[in-house]
């Protein structure tokens, strides 16, 4: 992310941050997406595809991971700042969907705990991301 920062164009708009706050703002972004990453594999382990709720949540999930995935590519390959921000609201969005549907649905408070702080971390995420 350094190198994108000392390459940035003048309509690119990366955050002037010292040293300190520039290590710990990666260091929140690393850890927001481990944390989320975290939380859906343990979801998809642990919820069964016997009911027709699981099923939808666990295709929301698999969805998430997915976008996890893109989200780490995008930064790992230094994609411009707008497709990484793009891929964290991406992420945010689904991890929306699959929290509302969960609040008002039969999942039990574990799993909707877990989706809350997932999305929770999504928003942060794409807060953090934001160009």
């Amino acid at each position: 992310m350094d190198k994108r920062r000392d390459e940035a164009e003048p309509g690119d708009k990366m955050p002037d941050l010292p040293p300190e706050s520039a290590a710990a703002h990666f260091e929140a972004i690393g850890k927001a997406i481990n944390d989320i990453d975290v939380i859906v594999t343990g979801l998809l382990e642990r919820i069964p595809p016997s009911k027709p709720w699981q099923r939808q949540l666990r295709v929301h999930l698999r969805d998430a991971d997915r976008h996890v995935e893109i989200l780490r590519l995008a930064i790992s390959l230094e994609h411009d700042i707008t497709e990484i921000h793009d891929a964290a609201r991406k992420l945010k969005q689904v991890l929306e969907v699959a929290n509302v549907q969960t609040a008002g649905g039969r999942a039990d408070g574990g799993t909707r705990n877990a989706l809350m702080v997932a999305y929770r971390n999504a928003s942060l995420l794409s807060a953090l991301l934001a160009p």
